[in-house]
Formats: C-alpha cells, structure tokens, sequence
C-alpha cells in the first residue's frame, strides 16, 4: 500500500522490456565500488567474497532460501552462491549476509523471453525497486543528485529532470512519481541495511561475534571455504539473539514494508 498524496508529478511505468533483468553481473553504482575496494575485502567484518566485476544481484539469506525454491519450481539453476559474509574467530563460522546468483551468463537466470518467471513471488528488494539504486535516504545531504539514486531506465526519461532537489520535496515527490511500489522497496533495503549493520555492531559489543578484521584477503578467503557456513538471521537464532517468532515477524515487517512507510510519512502527512 502506497502513501498517497495529491499531486502533478509524472508517474513511472515499467515497460516490462526486460533490459533491467537481461544485464545483471558488475553492474554496480560507482560510489558502492569504491567502498567495496577500500574497505570489504577484511578492513571491515563484512568481506565481499566476489569480486565485484562477477557479482550479480545480492539476496538477504532469506530471500535467497526463497529463491532455492522458486528454481525448482521455475526448473532454473541460478547458482545461489554466498557473496558477503562475516569470519567469526568465536564460532569459527563463515556466517553469510547475502548471496548472489551466480548465473552463467549476463542475464537473471529467471528470466524468460524478456519476462520473469517468478514475478508472481515474493521477488527480492533487488528486483523490486528497480529504477532505484538506493533511496535518498541512504545520504542525509539535503541536496542529493538524482542521478546516484537511479539505475539506467528509458522510462524514467521524463521523471529524472524533475526531482526536486530540497531533500524533503524529493521525497515527497519520489512517493508519488513511483505508485508501482519500487520508492518503498528502495528505502526499506536501505532500512535493512541499516538494521543489518546496527545488528552486527551490537553482537560484537556483547562478545557474541568476534569478526576477522586486518587479515590478509586470501588468508580469509582460505578459512571461508573451509569453514561451517550459516545464514545470518539463522545464526541471530542460533545464539539467542532472536527467537524463531522474533525473526518470522521481523521478516514479515521487511517484506511489507513497514519501516519505509513510517519514515515515509514524516514527510508526506
């Protein structure tokens, strides 16, 4: 459900012609790539364990089980593979945060004759807020540039020019110029995020985790493969963090959106 206002802005439209979906591997917006190099392969306790030039689409952990069933279902291989994950000296566990699908070509392997074979699902934050790259709420400056939020969409030819540059009016502007729900999906990614990286920071405070940081790349590499892999929120039930219940009505929050909305609505009330 949409937060509606009355206004003039133009709407977008998907035209359903399957550029977005046909070219997924690498495509990374620039200022992500420069965070990825300077600081993800082990300055940080989130190691990208891809290089970004192979990665396709990232999925949360529970998107991805989802998507291990959609495959068989769809009789597709998408190569579910692990892409971030954290080294954790106390467990001695790679716990995984996302994963990505590590098609054989350049195309989503769930793509079909320029159509997704699984858009009756639950589809992935990734494919849900397309034209966005991120919200604008990933950046609290107040004069954000348009053309960071937004990946390459012929139908956004008209909308671009007209994103107000006020942080406010902007998004008061983007919920309405968006009704096919992609605005909302962008800014509760950014929520989880969020969410994700708060979480981590609080397990390390209470001793759960204890991250390998400052090792050599390969070094982390090497104990990746070999050790036992869990699931991030598989783990956060694993030591007590969450409970099964916890985590299933967390999960169902992400999925409808409910944080975006509510940070939504502080603008457009």
């Amino acid at each position: 459900m949409l937060i509606k206002i009355k206004s003039d802005a133009p709407k977008f439209q998907c035209n359903a012609c399957g550029s977005c979906c046909s070219h997924i591997r690498g495509i990374i917006a620039k200022e992500d790539l420069n965070f990825i190099r300077e600081n993800a392969y082990g300055k940080l306790p989130v190691v990208q364990i891809v290089p970004p030039e192979q990665m396709t689409f990232p999925l949360w952990d529970w998107e991805a089980k989802r998507f291990r069933e959609w495959q068989n279902e769809a009789n597709v291989d998408a190569n579910i593979s692990p892409l971030r994950a954290i080294l954790d000296l106390n467990s001695n566990k790679a716990i995984i945060l996302t994963y990505f699908m590590n098609s054989k070509t350049d195309a989503c392997p769930f793509l079909r004759e320029k159509k997704c074979s699984i858009y009756h699902t639950q589809r992935a934050y990734v494919c849900r807020l397309f034209p966005f790259n991120r919200s604008p709420f990933i950046s609290q400056d107040k004069e954000y540039p348009a053309e960071g939020m937004f990946g390459e969409c012929g139908a956004m030819e008209k909308i671009l020019p007209q994103v107000p540059k006020d942080f406010a009016e902007m998004i008061k502007f983007l919920n309405e110029a968006f009704p096919d729900g992609s605005f909302l999906n962008a800014v509760q990614n950014d929520l989880i995020i969020e969410w994700e990286n708060k979480t981590i920071i609080d397990l390390m405070k209470k001793n759960i985790i204890k991250p390998a940081i400052n090792y050599p790349y390969n070094f982390l590499l090497r104990r990746f493969k070999n050790a036992e892999k869990i699931d991030f929120t598989d783990f956060l039930l694993e030591c007590n963090y969450l409970t099964l219940k916890e985590r299933e009505r967390l999960i169902k929050r992400f999925d409808n959106n409910l944080d975006a909305k509510e940070k939504i609505i502080e603008f457009v009330r």
